[in-house]
């Protein structure tokens, strides 16, 4: 007993000489056109819609505001002209799997305040080590009850005004925005930035430390430490001064 087989055919006009190969490349329709992009470590959520769409991925719509913190920056494979659903729940998935490697999940209470404190890491401090000390250093200020007072906070706020991050003024620290650790205590009101592996790592496992105060040398990138108000004072005037 034979079953009905319908064939289809198609007319495909072939000027010249082709191998069997170069034959079925002509004949058989291209796939979905793909991009594969990598979004560094600390980029704001502006940053990586603005990136996104200059590179074809998302054209209509942009990622909400309130991911930030939580696309884990990496290198991705993409469709072009993707939707924002499909590029976030990529973004989602993978910060998820990279929480589970540090055995915290996607669930838990605390992850919103780790990633805030991990967004301010990433944004200040470049060297693994260093994140630990700095995270010991701003969870000992919270402890006191002492305002962060961390330039990054005023440059999201600038940034989000449109204006540049340099350079952070006397009047930039009277901002009023609930972003500004130099005006408030405690965390800002969300994370600044999407942290990487390293700045979540230091936010769970901070670094005892004597140090109550940092400093950054804009020369070499390396972190000065210091353990009083008078020698915070004199490490700024002897790197940030002029």
């Amino acid at each position: 007993m034979h079953r009905n087989i319908a064939i289809i055919g198609a007319l495909f006009l072939l000027v010249g000489t082709l191998g069997a190969w170069r034959l079925i490349e002509r004949v058989t329709p291209p796939e979905n056109p793909r991009d594969i992009v990598t979004i560094p470590e600390g980029w704001s959520v502006t940053e990586i819609n603005k990136f996104l769409g200059e590179e074809g991925v998302l054209v209509d719509g942009e990622l909400p505001q309130d991911l930030e913190g939580y696309l884990f920056p990496d290198t991705y494979e993409f469709f072009l002209d993707s939707t924002v659903e499909v590029v976030k729940e990529k973004f989602l998935g993978n910060l998820k799997a990279q929480l589970e490697t540090l055995e915290i999940s996607m669930e838990d209470p605390k992850l919103e305040e780790v990633l805030i404190l991990a967004s301010l890491i990433q944004e200040e401090i470049k060297d693994p080590y260093e994140m630990r000390v700095v995270a010991g250093i701003l969870k000992k200020r919270l402890e006191m009850g002492i305002p962060l007072q961390i330039d990054a906070t005023l440059c999201y706020i600038k940034e989000k005004n449109g204006d540049g991050c340099l350079p952070v003024t006397k009047e930039d620290k009277a901002l009023d925005s609930l972003y500004n650790t130099y005006l408030h205590q405690g965390l800002p009101l969300s994370p600044i930035s999407n942290p990487g592996l390293d700045a979540i790592k230091a936010a769970l496992n901070p670094a005892n430390s004597p140090y109550l105060y940092y400093v950054s040398d804009p020369e070499t990138g390396k972190t000065i430490f210091g353990k009083t108000l008078d020698e915070h004072n004199q490490n700024v005037i002897k790197y940030l001064s002029e």
